[in-house]
């Protein structure tokens, strides 16, 4: 795998994928663990009917300044589903990272249109107990991409699922320990590198 140019101190995140998968709950846990730790950002997110066969997706901003609007570039995308690819492909530059599983992308052609760099989500979430952790592994490998200190990510999701069965809390925790060591990995190799600065107004 080569090293991807370092991104700059503005990158947006695009998560992509069906309702019901839990793109909401990624959304809120990240935006609350990006205010507690002191980052800016800003997000949308936009709903397409199921009746028409449209994806969900939302947009996280995250800037060393403040931000307060959608941008349409993509820095990096986690497609959740084949058709999350479609949903956003006009969007998609030569310095958009993929990040997830390979074959959850359209057609074969796109393994070599892009940068991508393969997670299997769904195994490890099986691994874990379920698929239903994949999108808590994807919160792990966000926050590790975004440096967001681990003892507050893993304070955080013990608050958030606290009402839970304590095997779900464990498995919750073991799925955002996985995600937030492969991103480290990412990080440590120099695969990708994020530049974004915290605003110490903010906490």
């Amino acid at each position: 795998m080569g090293v991807y140019p370092s991104k700059k101190d503005d990158i947006s995140i695009v998560l992509c994928g069906e309702a019901g998968q839990g793109i909401q709950t990624v959304e809120f846990l990240l935006t609350r663990l990006l205010k507690k730790c002191g980052y800016n950002f800003y997000a949308t997110k936009e709903y397409m009917s199921r009746i028409r066969g449209g994806s969900n997706s939302t947009e996280i901003r995250v800037s060393s300044n403040r931000v307060s609007a959608f941008v349409e570039r993509i820095d990096l995308l986690f497609p959740l589903t084949k058709e999350a690819l479609n949903h956003v492909r006009n969007r998609i530059s030569s310095e958009t990272i993929l990040i997830g599983e390979s074959d959850k992308l359209t057609d074969e052609n796109d393994i070599d249109k892009y940068d991508i760099i393969d997670i299997p989500f769904s195994q490890l979430a099986v691994d874990i107990g379920g698929k239903i952790y994949s999108n808590i592994i994807a919160v792990g490998v966000i926050s590790a991409l975004l440096s967001l200190e681990r003892e507050i990510v893993d304070d955080y999701l013990k608050k958030y699922f606290s009402k839970k069965d304590r095997n779900i809390i464990n498995n919750n925790i073991k799925a955002m320990e996985k995600g937030y060591e492969i991103g480290k990995g990412l990080i440590n190799s120099g695969t990708i590198t994020i530049e974004v600065q915290k605003n110490p107004d903010i906490k």
